[in-house]
């Protein structure tokens, strides 16, 4: 369970998205919730105009002591407002980088989870996947949920690979599920009847491939329902779906087609070789979607 959780804000409603998820699983695990803020000195004076270039003129900027106040007082505010009555929620203002500061915050107080929005402006600066949220899914010590719309998490997806480092996705997701009260699918992909080595194989023997395919998929269906009866949990609805590859383009369909809101994976994982790897699978399902997601990276990955 989640007993520890971050939360970075940027003093955007965007970025708050991200608290009513993170005080829900803190609530369920009797944990508490970091509110994160990084002091970055902000322009005095708004402007749609340019203030700076041929008049030699420039914006006052904040000094980096009221920047500091600012952030305080705003996360006091949130926690004020927000925050449920009687949970743990702390407080913490720090100068730096930003994704920088939510990595070494997470690190240094043993965070078990970051939830943080995809999306957020603090003053020019924009937390978009391929910034900030990106380097913290890089870098970051403990597993982290993206939250990219503002739905309740009704529906997780966990795509497995057969590996155990997929499988890594598969707890965390679990634990996520049981704290919103949200059911869980198990997905699999498996090569279809138009693939090459399919095709190939009916040049050997007619029918060949496809008995080929059709074992592949018994033996994903008896994976996932062995992964489905050792992990169930009281209350806890787990289903399993066996689909076709290519494995980010099914994974995207899937979430389409049966209302996901969450799709959980893991960054690393493989079958044979192709690898699920930041930068492959999960990151053209990071992408591609407009879902959120919780990705974890597994102890010994890079």
């Amino acid at each position: 369970m989640f007993n520890k959780i971050l939360v970075p804000l940027d003093g955007s409603e965007l970025a708050e998205r991200a608290l009513a998820p993170a005080f829900a699983l803190a609530q369920q695990a009797e944990g508490g919730v970091l509110l994160l803020r990084v002091a970055a000195p902000q322009p005095l004076v708004a402007s749609t105009t340019p203030l700076h270039g041929d008049y030699g003129l420039t914006l006052p900027v904040q000094t980096s002591d009221e920047a500091q106040t600012e952030a305080e007082s705003y996360l006091k505010i949130v926690r004020q407002d927000k925050a449920p009555h009687g949970l743990s929620v702390w407080l913490e203002a720090v100068k730096g980088g930003v994704a920088e500061a939510i990595v070494d915050t997470a690190a240094d107080i043993h965070i078990d989870l970051i939830v943080m929005s995809s999306h957020g402006y603090s003053g020019i600066t924009r937390w978009v996947l391929g910034s900030v949220a990106e380097k913290v899914l890089h870098k970051a010590p403990c597993p982290v949920l993206v939250v990219r719309s503002p739905r309740p998490l009704r529906h997780l997806l966990v795509p497995l690979d057969g590996s155990a480092l997929s499988e890594a996705a598969l707890l965390p997701a679990l634990d996520v599920a049981a704290s919103l009260g949200a059911e869980v699918t198990l997905l699999r992909a498996i090569p279809t009847a138009a693939s090459e080595a399919v095709e190939q194989l009916d040049q050997i023997e007619k029918g060949l491939g496809q008995r080929v395919v059709e074992d592949m998929r018994e033996a994903a269906g008896r994976y996932l329902r062995g992964l489905a009866e050792k992990h169930r949990r009281a209350g806890l609805a787990l289903k399993t779906a066996v689909v076709d590859e290519p494995a980010a383009a099914s994974i995207l369909d899937y979430t389409e087609t049966h209302a996901v809101d969450l799709i959980a994976m893991s960054t690393h994982g493989r079958t044979g070789i192709p690898r699920w790897i930041y930068g492959s699978v999960t990151e053209k399902v990071l992408h591609g979607d407009s879902h959120s997601m919780l990705i974890i990276r597994p102890q010994g990955g890079s």
